[in-house]
């Protein structure tokens, strides 16, 4: 009998060193810039992104991986007996659930188990972990999806961006369009109902909606429950360190995951995006 193996894809932004120390299998999305195409923190790190995207006057566009790649890791991970949760980025945001299951009907696939997030980034990322953390202490394929549908129905992120151009032009902005053509220096607060970007708020200036922000997070939280958090961010550390100072103290939060957003989530949220997962432990 084999082991529960935890596959995901690269917009879960997790870090490195959790990939390693939980064994998690990370597929890569791609990111194009014209002909020159890269794998999600593979080819082009934040960093080498946020720099080209400086000098580009376009935006790049992102894509799913091919039914191909995931048929390759679930061949591998099958055959040595292993059984798989493949928990990947929202299906309204990304055709990458898609990829797995055409994958998952191609390989012999009993024991391959295909999971829609609903969310991103690290609100897919805290679903992921809480799945590996399961599969490493010998839990059983039925008792991990059990933890993975729960905190699919009950984590949430949170997140504001520098301008809702990237989200726009992406075409993953859903019902915020209502904000366009009201930016002046309005900070809009958005978050994910079922794996689709919504409004919650627009607020002014950054500092009263790093303010609400934090007070969105403690109205869905429970006093008496623990949960597990990241805090994520582009280019906006300091940003980031704010909302910090303001959700941490007092709250009911484990000690947030400080992670970066890879490329793929970049491109569609702009480099000046910050914001909070959130996933009852």
């Amino acid at each position: 009998m084999g082991n529960v193996r935890i596959v995901t894809d690269s917009t879960a932004d997790l870090p490195q060193e959790l990939v390693e120390a939980l064994d998690i299998v990370v597929v890569p999305l791609k990111v194009s810039f014209g002909k020159d195409i890269y794998r999600d923190g593979v080819d082009i790190s934040s960093d080498e992104f946020i720099s080209r995207l400086k000098k580009e006057d376009y935006l790049p566009v992102t894509s799913q991986p091919s039914p191909g790649e995931f048929v390759a890791i679930y061949e591998q991970l099958t055959s040595k007996g292993d059984s798989i949760i493949s928990i990947h980025i929202s299906s309204q945001l990304s055709g990458t659930v898609q990829s797995a299951k055409t994958a998952k009907a191609m390989v012999d696939s009993r024991g391959v188990y295909v999971v829609d997030s609903c969310s991103a980034s690290m609100g897919l990322g805290l679903i992921v972990l809480a799945a590996a953390k399961a599969a490493r202490n010998g839990a059983a394929v039925r008792q991990i999806l059990d933890i993975v549908n729960e905190r699919v129905d009950k984590g949430f992120i949170i997140f504001m961006v520098g301008t809702l151009e990237y989200l726009e032009k992406g075409g993953r902005i859903g019902k915020a369009n209502s904000f366009v053509g009201s930016l002046l220096k309005i900070k809009p607060i958005l978050t994910l109902n079922d794996g689709v970007v919504v409004p919650l708020e627009k607020v002014r200036g950054e500092g009263r909606a790093i303010k609400r922000m934090a007070e969105i997070v403690r109205d869905m939280t429970e006093g008496s429950k623990k949960y597990s958090s990241s805090l994520v961010y582009g280019s906006n550390y300091a940003s980031l360190m704010r909302l910090r100072e303001k959700i941490v103290p007092g709250s009911n939060l484990q000690t947030p995951i400080i992670a970066k957003l890879g490329p793929v989530i970049m491109s569609h949220t702009g480099p000046e995006v910050i914001g909070i997962a959130v996933c009852p432990e």
